[in-house]
Protein backbone atom coordinates (compact mmCIF):
# COMPACT_ATOMS: atom_id res chain seq x y z
CA UNK A 1 0.00 0.00 0.00
CA UNK A 2 2.62 2.02 0.52
CA UNK A 3 3.73 4.04 -2.72
CA UNK A 4 7.15 3.37 -4.30
CA UNK A 5 7.62 6.83 -5.13
CA UNK A 6 10.30 8.18 -2.75
CA UNK A 7 8.24 11.42 -2.08
CA UNK A 8 4.73 9.96 -1.47
CA UNK A 9 6.25 7.27 0.10
CA UNK A 10 7.67 9.77 3.10
CA UNK A 11 4.51 11.48 3.68
CA UNK A 12 2.87 8.03 4.70
CA UNK A 13 6.18 7.82 7.01
CA UNK A 14 5.73 11.52 8.66
CA UNK A 15 1.50 9.79 8.57
CA UNK A 16 2.38 7.08 10.46
CA UNK A 17 4.87 9.19 13.35
CA UNK A 18 1.74 10.81 14.03
CA UNK A 19 -0.97 8.02 14.00
CA UNK A 20 2.15 5.32 15.75
CA UNK A 21 2.83 7.89 18.49
CA UNK A 22 6.59 7.24 20.01
CA UNK A 23 9.62 8.02 22.17
CA UNK A 24 12.87 9.37 20.00
CA UNK A 25 14.42 6.09 21.18
CA UNK A 26 11.53 4.09 21.17
CA UNK A 27 11.01 4.77 17.22
CA UNK A 28 14.64 3.12 16.52
CA UNK A 29 13.12 0.07 17.04
CA UNK A 30 10.33 0.34 15.60
CA UNK A 31 12.06 1.37 12.45
CA UNK A 32 14.48 -1.32 12.45
CA UNK A 33 11.09 -3.61 12.06
CA UNK A 34 9.56 -1.61 9.90
CA UNK A 35 12.69 -2.21 7.15
CA UNK A 36 12.27 -6.16 8.20
CA UNK A 37 9.29 -5.73 7.09
CA UNK A 38 9.78 -4.95 3.67
CA UNK A 39 8.77 -0.91 4.09
CA UNK A 40 11.06 1.53 2.25
CA UNK A 41 14.29 3.19 3.81
CA UNK A 42 13.01 6.35 3.18
CA UNK A 43 9.40 5.76 4.85
CA UNK A 44 11.39 4.22 7.87
CA UNK A 45 13.47 7.49 8.58
CA UNK A 46 10.92 9.95 7.96
CA UNK A 47 8.60 7.94 10.49
CA UNK A 48 11.80 7.97 12.85
CA UNK A 49 12.74 11.57 13.11
CA UNK A 50 9.02 12.72 12.53
CA UNK A 51 7.29 10.86 15.38
CA UNK A 52 9.04 12.12 18.38
CA UNK A 53 7.75 15.58 17.07
CA UNK A 54 4.50 15.30 15.37
CA UNK A 55 2.39 13.04 17.85
CA UNK A 56 -0.23 14.10 19.67
CA UNK A 57 1.30 13.91 23.19
CA UNK A 58 4.48 16.60 22.10
CA UNK A 59 1.86 18.52 20.03
CA UNK A 60 -0.11 19.26 23.56
CA UNK A 61 3.34 19.94 25.14
CA UNK A 62 4.59 22.01 22.70
CA UNK A 63 1.02 23.95 22.40
CA UNK A 64 0.62 24.41 25.96
CA UNK A 65 4.24 25.56 26.58
CA UNK A 66 4.10 28.82 23.67
CA UNK A 67 0.60 29.24 23.03
CA UNK A 68 0.53 32.29 25.06
CA UNK A 69 4.36 33.45 24.83
CA UNK A 70 5.25 32.69 21.12
CA UNK A 71 2.80 31.15 19.06
CA UNK A 72 4.61 31.19 15.98
CA UNK A 73 7.42 28.42 17.83
CA UNK A 74 4.32 26.17 18.22
CA UNK A 75 3.80 25.97 13.68
CA UNK A 76 7.37 26.59 13.36
CA UNK A 77 7.72 23.04 15.25
CA UNK A 78 5.32 21.38 13.35
CA UNK A 79 5.77 22.33 9.54
CA UNK A 80 9.53 22.23 10.34
CA UNK A 81 9.56 19.24 11.67
CA UNK A 82 7.07 17.43 8.78
CA UNK A 83 9.48 18.99 6.44
CA UNK A 84 13.17 17.94 7.24
CA UNK A 85 11.75 14.71 8.06
CA UNK A 86 10.54 14.29 4.37
CA UNK A 87 13.69 15.76 3.13
CA UNK A 88 15.88 13.66 5.39
CA UNK A 89 14.45 10.70 4.59
CA UNK A 90 14.25 11.38 0.77
CA UNK A 91 18.14 12.22 0.81
CA UNK A 92 18.91 8.75 2.89
CA UNK A 93 16.48 6.55 0.93
CA UNK A 94 18.58 7.45 -2.41
CA UNK A 95 21.91 7.46 -0.68
CA UNK A 96 21.19 4.07 1.08
CA UNK A 97 19.62 0.62 0.24
CA UNK A 98 17.98 -1.20 3.27
CA UNK A 99 20.67 -3.77 3.19
CA UNK A 100 23.42 -1.46 3.63
CA UNK A 101 22.19 0.00 6.77
CA UNK A 102 21.05 -3.05 9.70
CA UNK A 103 23.54 -4.52 12.27
CA UNK A 104 22.72 -8.31 12.03
CA UNK A 105 20.99 -9.71 14.85
CA UNK A 106 21.48 -13.45 15.58
CA UNK A 107 18.93 -13.86 17.86
CA UNK A 108 16.41 -11.65 15.33
CA UNK A 109 16.75 -14.13 12.89
CA UNK A 110 15.64 -16.96 14.84
CA UNK A 111 12.98 -15.18 15.83
CA UNK A 112 11.87 -14.46 12.51
CA UNK A 113 12.31 -18.35 11.65
CA UNK A 114 9.79 -19.00 14.06
CA UNK A 115 7.24 -16.72 12.80
CA UNK A 116 7.57 -18.36 9.15
CA UNK A 117 7.30 -21.70 11.07
CA UNK A 118 3.87 -21.91 12.51
CA UNK A 119 0.83 -18.97 11.99
CA UNK A 120 -1.21 -20.06 14.48
CA UNK A 121 -3.10 -17.34 16.67
CA UNK A 122 -0.88 -19.09 19.74
CA UNK A 123 2.45 -18.66 18.09
CA UNK A 124 1.48 -15.30 17.07
CA UNK A 125 1.30 -14.16 20.40
CA UNK A 126 4.37 -15.98 21.10
CA UNK A 127 6.33 -14.69 18.89
CA UNK A 128 4.72 -11.04 20.26
CA UNK A 129 6.13 -11.73 23.78
CA UNK A 130 9.62 -12.91 22.17
CA UNK A 131 10.19 -9.70 19.58
CA UNK A 132 9.05 -7.42 22.56
CA UNK A 133 11.74 -9.28 24.84
CA UNK A 134 14.24 -8.68 22.02
CA UNK A 135 13.82 -5.40 21.85
CA UNK A 136 13.78 -4.73 25.65
CA UNK A 137 16.52 -5.96 25.54
CA UNK A 138 18.65 -4.83 22.80
CA UNK A 139 17.69 -1.26 23.15
CA UNK A 140 18.32 -0.74 26.97
CA UNK A 141 21.42 -1.55 27.15
CA UNK A 142 22.37 1.31 24.44
CA UNK A 143 19.68 3.51 26.40
CA UNK A 144 21.36 3.02 29.73
CA UNK A 145 24.97 4.01 28.73
CA UNK A 146 23.29 6.73 27.06
CA UNK A 147 20.85 8.08 29.43
CA UNK A 148 24.37 7.81 32.08
CA UNK A 149 26.21 10.08 29.44
CA UNK A 150 23.36 12.44 29.30
CA UNK A 151 23.00 12.25 33.04
CA UNK A 152 26.61 13.63 33.37
CA UNK A 153 26.50 16.23 31.37
CA UNK A 154 23.18 17.55 32.78
CA UNK A 155 25.06 18.00 36.07
CA UNK A 156 28.62 19.36 34.79
CA UNK A 157 27.67 21.49 31.79
CA UNK A 158 27.35 25.28 33.48
CA UNK A 159 24.52 26.93 32.46
CA UNK A 160 26.45 30.11 32.03
CA UNK A 161 27.88 28.62 29.01
CA UNK A 162 24.78 28.97 27.59
CA UNK A 163 24.21 32.62 27.39
CA UNK A 164 28.10 33.37 26.34
CA UNK A 165 26.73 32.90 22.66
CA UNK A 166 23.24 34.38 22.69
CA UNK A 167 24.18 37.61 21.45
CA UNK A 168 24.76 36.31 18.08
CA UNK A 169 22.57 34.73 16.31
CA UNK A 170 24.18 31.77 13.95
CA UNK A 171 26.35 31.19 17.31
CA UNK A 172 23.10 30.94 19.53
CA UNK A 173 21.66 28.60 17.12
CA UNK A 174 24.63 26.94 16.88
CA UNK A 175 24.77 26.56 21.00
CA UNK A 176 20.85 25.69 21.57
CA UNK A 177 21.60 23.02 18.99
CA UNK A 178 24.76 21.22 20.64
CA UNK A 179 22.84 21.57 24.40
CA UNK A 180 19.71 19.42 22.71
CA UNK A 181 21.82 17.04 21.57
CA UNK A 182 23.84 16.96 24.82
CA UNK A 183 21.11 17.35 27.05
CA UNK A 184 19.17 14.27 25.70
CA UNK A 185 15.85 15.48 27.28
CA UNK A 186 12.18 13.87 26.14
CA UNK A 187 10.62 15.63 23.16
CA UNK A 188 7.31 15.60 25.17
CA UNK A 189 8.92 17.74 28.19
CA UNK A 190 12.05 20.27 26.32
CA UNK A 191 8.80 22.68 25.37
CA UNK A 192 8.99 23.69 28.77
CA UNK A 193 12.77 23.54 29.27
CA UNK A 194 12.74 25.69 25.79
CA UNK A 195 10.36 28.36 27.09
CA UNK A 196 12.51 28.88 29.88
CA UNK A 197 15.24 30.23 27.25
CA UNK A 198 13.03 32.74 25.64
CA UNK A 199 14.24 35.71 27.66
CA UNK A 200 17.90 34.78 26.62
CA UNK A 201 17.62 33.37 23.02
CA UNK A 202 16.15 34.46 19.44
CA UNK A 203 12.92 32.45 18.77
CA UNK A 204 15.44 30.85 15.77
CA UNK A 205 17.41 29.53 17.69
CA UNK A 206 14.61 27.75 20.52
CA UNK A 207 13.03 26.41 17.21
CA UNK A 208 16.31 24.88 16.71
CA UNK A 209 16.54 23.23 20.13
CA UNK A 210 13.43 22.04 19.77
CA UNK A 211 13.72 20.63 16.42
CA UNK A 212 16.79 19.19 16.77
CA UNK A 213 16.20 17.35 20.32
CA UNK A 214 13.65 14.54 19.67
CA UNK A 215 15.19 13.96 16.15
CA UNK A 216 19.16 13.20 17.65
CA UNK A 217 20.81 13.78 20.83
CA UNK A 218 23.45 11.63 22.58
CA UNK A 219 21.01 8.65 24.09
CA UNK A 220 19.61 7.71 20.31
CA UNK A 221 22.94 8.22 19.08
CA UNK A 222 24.13 5.25 21.50
CA UNK A 223 21.23 3.13 20.25
CA UNK A 224 21.25 4.23 16.74
CA UNK A 225 24.90 2.51 16.73
CA UNK A 226 23.34 -0.41 18.40
CA UNK A 227 21.27 -1.61 15.58
CA UNK A 228 22.52 0.50 12.72
CA UNK A 229 25.84 0.63 10.43
CA UNK A 230 28.03 3.88 11.58
CA UNK A 231 28.33 4.86 7.99
CA UNK A 232 24.16 5.04 8.01
CA UNK A 233 24.51 6.99 11.69
CA UNK A 234 27.16 9.37 10.86
CA UNK A 235 25.46 11.06 7.59
CA UNK A 236 21.74 10.56 8.67
CA UNK A 237 23.32 12.53 12.49
CA UNK A 238 25.51 15.28 9.20
CA UNK A 239 22.22 15.41 7.40
CA UNK A 240 20.01 16.54 10.97
CA UNK A 241 22.31 18.85 12.24
CA UNK A 242 22.90 20.72 8.99
CA UNK A 243 19.23 20.67 7.58
CA UNK A 244 17.73 22.21 10.84
CA UNK A 245 20.47 24.47 11.14
CA UNK A 246 19.63 26.17 7.57
CA UNK A 247 16.35 25.93 8.58
CA UNK A 248 16.44 28.21 11.94
CA UNK A 249 19.18 30.65 10.10
CA UNK A 250 17.85 31.32 6.72
CA UNK A 251 14.22 30.61 6.59
CA UNK A 252 12.88 31.95 10.44
CA UNK A 253 13.45 35.98 10.81
CA UNK A 254 12.25 36.13 14.29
Amino acid sequence: MIPKNKVLGSIVGVCLGFFLPACDCAVIPISKRLLKKNVPLNVAISFMLSSPIINPVVLLSTYYAFYKTNNEIFWYRLIFGVIISLIIGIVMGIIFSKKEVILSNMDECDCHNHEHKSKSFKNDIVSIFKHTALDTFEVVKYLMFGALIASIVQVTLPRNILTMFNSNKILSIITLMLFAYLISLCSTSDSFIGKSLLSSFSSSSIVAYLLLGPMIDIKNTIVLLGNYKKSFVFILISLIFLTIFIFSAVIIRI
